[in-house]
């Protein structure tokens, strides 16, 4: 009886192996190419076109936030999480006023600098009570904020101005009335009903207004300190872009009991006493007999600069007032031209957190650079860089495109070049050509002799096993 014979395992030849990976791996570059070159259509490719045309001016200028709203099932947001799809859910509605830059100024010889923050408050951080549960709400003391008998208590955080003259309840009882806003003592609660009178703001520190020359304001800090001089580094010209000069003294303490008031974008304290500060507006003088002594709040500072007059330049070039410099009153903030980011990130509500303060409970409003176009008034962006974006489109389209022509260009030479064998092996007809004529005629009888020895193998195992 004859022995069945093992087959053994069949091994691929190094030279197929190479010839095999080539193909698939320009196969694969090739298809992930198309695939990029549609996506970038999207991502890149119209964007760019759409900010080439746009028309909106490449320096940016001054935007601030007037209104801000979130709505559900919008037509359309200030950002979108993702470009593909239609924004939906958290939708911010961002309106803001354009107005050229202000002044760049230098605050020179001061002592007693001084920064004073009074920040945001958070109204998610306020103690809840459930009012529908028994007794929790037995001895409610405070301003309240209720919806449905769920009672958040304001007085933690801000100090409210209003007249109760609403109906009575009851907190403990009547728990399911508490629908608004309610004064509220040991359960006994009055509704607020004139809201145009009511408005809260926050605790903040007392600034200190000992032997204090210089105020100016910042975001939601002000900066104080005895201070001999204000220089100018540029100068403004209305609604149209304004120039740089050389330092001009806009400003000096003379001994005469005046009070330097500003409000600036940004503010820079240096080693050597000195304050840089950029984008500075509303530049006046005040007496400093109406500044309180020693101390005052926040809500006395903001009338203190409500009601002054005297204006520190009254050619209006150094820290103009800001009405002077508005280009347009409202208009649509935008993250980009599209509305929308790709990063999926959660860029949108941080963009919300830092751009969207529309000066709400007597907060500092959002104020950040932003590009326009000066024929229309529609929208405004915060994000525009005509190098940028010409750089990306460059690479949006050098790199899939040349990926896609070399590896197609390779599919080409290997189809032309490469044979199939009698002996099903695959072997590189340009390679052959380069080897000496010896070599060539290895190579083409290397399958004949292999054909030839498996042959004979078979017949003797015939032979051994009759």
């Amino acid at each position: 009886m004859g022995r069945r014979r093992k087959d053994k395992p069949r091994l691929i030849p190094e030279q197929d192996r190479r010839i095999c990976g080539s193909i698939c791996l320009c196969q694969l570059t090739i298809v992930l190419s198309c695939v990029s070159l549609v996506y970038l259509t999207v991502a890149v490719y119209m964007p760019s076109h759409k900010a080439f045309n746009s028309g909106i001016e490449p320096r940016p200028v001054m935007c601030q936030a007037v209104n801000t709203s979130l709505v559900n099932n919008c037509d359309w947001a200030s950002c979108g999480e993702w470009c593909l799809t239609k924004t939906s859910g958290f939708c911010p509605q961002i309106h803001v006023t354009t107005r050229q830059n202000g002044t760049n100024i230098s605050v020179e010889n001061c002592t007693r600098l001084t920064s004073v923050a009074c920040p945001p408050a958070n109204p998610g951080v306020l103690h809840k009570y459930n009012c529908n549960e028994d007794k929790v709400c037995g001895a409610l003391t405070g301003v309240f904020n209720c919806s449905l008998g769920h009672c958040a208590n304001m007085s933690e955080l801000f100090l409210c101005h209003y007249k109760a003259d609403g109906i009575i309840v009851d907190s403990d009882k009547d728990n399911l009335k508490l629908n608004g806003f309610f004064e509220c003592y040991k359960s006994r609660c009055t509704k607020i009903k004139n809201m145009r009178n009511f408005y809260c703001e926050r605790y903040c520190p007392r600034i200190s207004t000992t032997a204090n020359n210089i105020y100016i304001q910042y975001e939601n800090n002000v900066y104080t300190g005895q201070c001999g001089q204000v220089t100018a580094h540029n100068r403004a010209q209305g609604n149209e872009p304004g120039s740089s000069v050389q330092p001009t003294t806009v400003w000096s303490d003379k001994g005469s009991g005046e009070v330097f008031l500003a409000s600036c974008h940004t503010v820079t304290r240096h080693r050597d006493n000195r304050l840089s500060a950029t984008d500075c507006i509303n530049g006046t003088i005040l007496n400093a007999t109406l500044v309180p002594d020693k101390f005052m709040n926040f809500t006395i500072y903001r009338n203190l600069v409500d009601n002054t007059t005297k204006v520190v330049d009254e050619q209006q070039q150094f820290l103009p007032m800001q009405h002077l410099l508005t280009i347009y009153n409202y208009s649509r903030l935008y993250i980009n031209l599209e509305g929308c980011v790709n990063t999926l990130r959660g860029e949108c509500r941080q963009f919300l957190n830092t751009h969207g303060n529309d000066g709400d409970n007597f907060t500092a409003q959002s104020r950040f650079p932003c590009y326009y176009n000066k024929n229309d008034s529609f929208l405004v962006v915060a994000r525009f860089d005509l190098n940028k974006t010409w750089r990306e489109l460059l690479i949006a389209v050098i790199v899939p495109s040349t990926l896609f022509v070399v590896s197609f260009v390779a599919l080409v030479v290997i189809a032309h070049s490469v044979k199939v064998g009698d002996d099903a092996k695959m072997r590189c007809q340009l390679c052959a050509h380069a080897q000496d004529p010896a070599t060539v005629e290895e190579l083409s009888m290397d399958g004949v002799l292999h054909q030839a020895d498996s042959l004979a193998a078979l017949e003797q195992q015939a032979h051994l096993t009759a």
